[in-house]
C-alpha cells in the first residue's frame, strides 16, 4: 500500500518532464541482421522513450532497503515489451535512482526514457528520470519463452550461437537439465543436455549471487532467467548466460547425493605412507546407500575401494602405501537410495584431487604441479613449503592501484612449473634476488597458485641475498594464446620468469578501440595488449598496469603524453615477464623497464617518405633510465644500433642488420643495467652511418 500511495502521490503532483524523444519499440533497439554476427545497436548513444513490462524489480521484495536484485552498477530492472520476444528484452539501470523508481514491481507497465549504451556485448538502456507518471499500468508477467540449449548454443558445446541474439534480456525457460560445476564466480555453473549442449547459469541476481546454494553436480532442474550475452567465457568466443533472478527460478526436480569436504591425512605423502581420504556425503531427499573411492597410480588403472560410513555423514577409505615418486589421483562416488549417482569432482577429465609420494622435501615443482587441466595444486588447501629465488618483488609489481595489489614471486630453477606466488607481510618485505624458503597454506588465489593467505600469511626465512637469477625461460605466444584457465600448456608456466622473441604488437588495445578507457558503456581499456611473435600463428596478452615501468597504451586520459606509448605494430627483440592469470587470461606481466628489450616503433605510418637519412639526438637527454632515438630512412635498407661506452667499446645493441621501411623510425633505449656517464649511439643505414653523444645520469 505504501509504494502504491508514494507513486500515486508522485503522480498527482509530478508533471512529465521527458522530453519529445523519438518514442520506438524494444525491438527496434534490439534487432539486428543475425547473420551479421553480434553488432552495436543502431540507437547506441541515442535517447529514445519505450514502454514494456518491470520483469525484475530494482530492489528485492520491491524494497529499497533490502538491496538491489541485480548486481549491475545501479538499481536496474529487466523490461521486456508487453506482447513480443524476440528481440522484446532490455536491462534498464537508473544511475540517479529515485523514490518512485525503487519501488516499482514486477508486472508495472511503464514508460522509460534514457540513452542507449552497450556495455560489452550487452544493450542497455541507463534512464535519464522517471516520475510517476511513467507508470501506465499493470499485467501480469509474461510467461517465459521455452528453449532447448541448442538453441543457444551449439549442439555439444558451449559456443552460443548469434541467433539466440533475438533473447537478449528476455526471460526463457529450459528445462530437465543437469547442474555441474564451472560458471563465472559465486553462485554460478553450468548445466548440460543429453547431447552435452552446454550453457552457464549466470550469478546477475543477488539471491544467487549472494545465498543460494549451487546444486550439487549431477541435480536434474529447469531454469528460468534473462539471456545475458559475453565475449569473456574461457573456451568460447560468445557465450550465452542464463540468469535467473527470484529463488523459484531454479526447480529441482531430481536429488543427487551431495559430496564435500573430501581431505587427506596425511596431506604430505612420504614413502610407505598409507592415506585415509574422508569425506562428508549427504542424501537431500533420503539415504546415502554407497560410497567408494576410486583412484589410480600413474594415471594407470582405477582401483575401487568401499567407503565405510563411522559415523554421521562422514566416510572414508584408505588408499595403501605407494612407491616414491608416484603419482596418486582419486574421486568419491556416492549412490542413494533411490539410485541417483553423483561422483565429485563432477569432471574427472580435467579435475581431480591427487598427491605425490615423496622420499624428500617439497620443492616448488611440487607444489605448483597441475596435470589435470583444472589449475589446481594437489596441496590446494593445505600447508606446503618451497625455497626459490625472489624473481619479482613488491617494486617490480606494484599492482593496478584498484583491483590488483602488489605480489612476490620465487623460482626454484628452471623449466615448467618452477615459479610460484607467495604472500604475506613477510614475503612482502624480500627483494629480487633474495634467496627463501618459504611455509603456507596453498591455496588458488583469483586462479593463481599461491603460498600463503591474509590470515595466515607465508613464514619466510631468508638464505641468502644478491643471488643471479634464473634465465628468462623462452617460450611462443602459440604456447599461451588465449587458453581456458588451468590447461596445462599454459598452467606449467603460471609464476615462472618468461619471455617472448621477436614480438610484434598486433592489438595495443586488447579489450577495445586504441584510447583511454571510458568505464561503463564506453571503449574498454585495462592496459593490455596483444603481442605475437615471428614463429606463432596466435596472439596473446602482456598486461602493463601492474609493473613498474613508463611503458602504457594509453589506458588514461592523462598518459597522453607521457613515454613510452606502445602501438599497433611496435615491435620488441624481448619481451620478459612473469607469466599470470587474471580476469579470465593467462597474460605476460612485465616488471621493470628492462623486460622491454629493442622497443621499435613506426613513429608514423602516414608520413611522408623523408629526403635523406638522418639521425636525431636522443630524447630527452640526459635521461635515467630510458631514452628515444629517432632515425629517417629515405628508402628500405638493412639498419644497424649500436651503442658504446666513452671508451669505444659497444655495451648494446638495439637494431641488428635489420630490414626497414623508408619512414621515420623510433627505438627506446633502457640502460638500467649501466653506469651513469657519456654514451654514443651509431646508427648505419646502407651507406649511411652518424654517431651523436647522450648522457645517461642516475
Amino acid at each position: 500500500m505504501k509504494k502504491l500511495l508514494l507513486i500515486t502521490f508522485s503522480l498527482l503532483l509530478s508533471v512529465n518532464v521527458f522530453a519529445q524523444y523519438p518514442e520506438i519499440t524494444i525491438m527496434d533497439i534490439q534487432w539486428q541482421d543475425l547473420t551479421l554476427g553480434d553488432t552495436s545497436s543502431v540507437y547506441t548513444g541515442d535517447t529514445v522513450t519505450v514502454v514494456g513490462v518491470v520483469m525484475v524489480a530494482p530492489f528485492r521484495d520491491a524494497n529499497p532497503d533490502s538491496g538491489t536484485t541485480l548486481i549491475a552498477g545501479a538499481p536496474a530492472i529487466i523490461l521486456q515489451d508487453t506482447s513480443e520476444t524476440d528481440f522484446g528484452g532490455i536491462l534498464t539501470r537508473f544511475p540517479g535512482s529515485n523514490a518512485t523508481f525503487n519501488v516499482i514491481d514486477t508486472g508495472y507497465i511503464i514508460r522509460a526514457t534514457g540513452v542507449v549504451i552497450e556495455y560489452f556485448k550487452t544493450t542497455e538502456l541507463d534512464l535519464i528520470s522517471f516520475e510517476g507518471s511513467d507508470v501506465l499500468g499493470f499485467m501480469q508477467r509474461p510467461q517465459p519463452v521455452s528453449v532447448t540449449l541448442d538453441s543457444l548454443t551449439e549442439l555439444g558445446g558451449r559456443q552460443g550461437k548469434f541467433s539466440a541474439e533475438r533473447w537478449e534480456s528476455v526471460f526463457i525457460r529450459v528445462d530437465t537439465v543437469t547442474a555441474t560445476t564451472g560458471g563465472v564466480g559465486t553462485g554460478s555453473y553450468e548445466v548440460f543436455d543429453e547431447n552435452n549442449t552446454q550453457v552457464i547459469v549466470g550469478n546477475q541476481s543477488s539471491y544467487f549471487r549472494n545465498s543460494a546454494t549451487v546444486p550439487t553436480p549431477g541435480t536434474l532442474i529447469n531454469v528460468t532467467g534473462y539471456i545475458q550475452n559475453r565475449d569473456n567465457v574461457p573456451n568460447t568466443t560468445y557465450a550465452h548466460l542464463i540468469n535467473p533472478t527470484y529463488p523459484g527460478d531454479v526447480e529441482v526436480l531430481l536429488f543427487v547425493p551431495s559430496i564435500s569436504n573430501i581431505t587427506r591425512n596425511p596431506a604430505i605423502v612420504g614413502y610407505g605412507d598409507p592415506v585415509t581420504v574422508t569425506a562428508t556425503i549427504v542424501d537431500p531427499d533420503g539415504t546415502v546407500a554407497e560410497a567408494k573411492l576410486i583412484y589410480r597410480k600413474n594415471m594407470g588403472v582405477h582401483n575401487e575401494l568401499l567407503m565405510t560410513n563411522p559415523s554421521g555423514d562422514l566416510w572414508n577409505a584408505t588408499i595403501p602405501a605407494q612407491n616414491d615418486s608416484s603419482i596418486i589421483d582419486y574421486f568419491v562416488r556416492a549412490v542413494d537410495n533411490e539410485n541417483n549417482v553423483s561422483i565429485f569432482p563432477s569432471d574427472t577429465s580435467r579435475n581431480r584431487f591427487f598427491y605425490l609420494v615423496l622420499d624428500r622435501p617439497l620443492t616448488i615443482q611440487d607444489v605448483q604441479f597441475s596435470p589435470f587441466g583444472s589449475g589446481f595444486s594437489g596441496y590446494n588447501g593445505y600447508q606446503g613449503t618451497g625455497r626459490g629465488i625472489v624473481t619479482a618483488d613488491t617494486s617490480d609489481i606494484e599492482g593496478d592501484g584498484n583491483l590488483t595489489g602488489p605480489q612476490v614471486y620465487i623460482q626454484n630453477g628452471t623449466g615448467p612449473w618452477s615459479g610460484i606466488s607467495v604472500f604475506g607481510t613477510e614475503a612482502q618485505s624480500s627483494f629480487r634476488g633474495d634467496d627463501i624458503s618459504v611455509t603456507g597454506p596453498v591455496i588458488e588465489s583469483n586462479s593463481v597458485t599461491q603460498i600463503g593467505t591474509t590470515s595466515d600469511p607465508a613464514v619466510v626465512t631468508t638464505l641468502g641475498t644478491g643471488q643471479t637469477l634464473p634465465d628468462p625461460e623462452e617460450i611462443t605466444t602459440d604456447e599461451i594464446d588465449d587458453l581456458n584457465n588451468g590447461a596445462v600448456q599454459a598452467e606449467q608456466w603460471e609464476g615462472v620468469l618468461v619471455k617472448y622473441v621477436d614480438v610484434e604488437v598486433s592489438d595495443e588495445n586488447a579489450d577495445g578501440l586504441p584510447g583511454p578507457d571510458e568505464g561503463s558503456g564506453g571503449n574498454r581499456n585495462f592496459g593490455e595488449l596483444l603481442v605475437r611473435d615471428a614463429v606463432s600463428v596466435h596472439e596473446t596478452r602482456v598486461e602493463l598496469q601492474d609493473g613498474t615501468h613508463q611503458y602504457h597504451n594509453f589506458w588514461a586520459v592523462e598518459l597522453e603524453n607521457e613515454p613510452i606509448r606502445i602501438r599497433e605494430g611496435d615491435t620488441f627483440d624481448e619481451l620478459i615477464g612473469i607469466l599470470w592469470y587474471s580476469f579470465g587470461n593467462y597474460k605476460l606481466l612485465p616488471r621493470k623497464d628492462d623486460d622491454f628489450v629493442g622497443h621499435t616503433t613506426d613513429v608514423n605510418d602516414e608520413i611522408e617518405i623523408p629526403n635523406d637519412f638522418t639521425l636525431s639526438q636522443n630524447y630527452p637527454n640526459p635521461f635515467n633510465p630510458s631514452t628515444k632515438i629517432q632515425y629517417a630512412l629515405p628508402v628500405t635498407g638493412n639498419v644497424t644500433l649500436k651503442v658504446y661506452n666513452i671508451l669505444g667499446q659497444e655495451v648494446m645493441t638495439l637494431i641488428n642488420n635489420q630490414s626497414q621501411t623508408p619512414g621515420l623510425h623510433e627505438v627506446t633505449f633502457n640502460a638500467s643495467s649501466l653506469p651513469s656517464g657519456i654514451y654514443l649511439y651509431r646508427l648505419q643505414a646502407e651507406n649511411f652511418v652518424d654517431a651523436k653523444k647522450m648522457i645517461l645520469l642516475k
